[in-house]
């Protein structure tokens, strides 16, 4: 009687070992998983997140006439901040390999019109209203290319 006892005490232990093995292979397969490069729908939402967030914030800031240039002024030194930290935000959610070329191509057109809009603001600060109605108008139309690449990589426009 006491062997058949053990014999059931260490099968119980084998099943547990052999369970807790399992668990432990499904929770390696799961973080491996989780570790895997970024889908491109993943990828996507990640931006999208972002979007949301900035994306009203930036909504709330009427567009100036260019021809009132404290508006301008006004108006880029809002737009600029929220600008700049929606595309860290954004450079910092790696992108799957299919969508690499395009979202770096995405990025240095972003930065380009970050560039335009500090350009806009520094000739805003030293009132040069010519130069901040030219660069503002810039950063408008250079909006066009950014955007259209995005639409094409799946990233929304407005807001990012």
């Amino acid at each position: 009687m006491r062997r058949l006892g053990r014999r059931r005490t260490l099968l119980g232990v084998a099943a547990a070992i052999v369970i807790a093995a399992g668990a432990a292979g499904v929770i390696l397969v799961t973080t491996a998983r989780s570790h895997a490069e970024p889908t491109r729908a993943g990828y996507l939402e990640g931006v999208a997140a972002v979007c949301r967030v900035y994306g009203p914030k930036l909504d709330q800031i009427i567009p100036p006439d260019v021809a009132e240039p404290a508006n301008v002024i006004a108006a880029v030194d809002r737009v600029l901040p929220l600008i700049s930290a929606q595309l860290d935000r954004v450079e910092r959610l790696p992108p799957p390999e299919e969508l690499k070329p395009e979202v770096q191509r995405w990025l240095r057109l972003q930065k380009r019109r970050l560039g335009i809009l500090g350009k806009a603001r520094a000739a805003g600060r030293r009132q040069d209203f010519r130069a901040l109605s030219v660069a503002y108008v810039d950063f408008l139309l250079a909006g066009r290319d950014t955007g259209a690449l995005g639409v094409a990589i799946g990233i929304p426009h407005p807001p990012c």
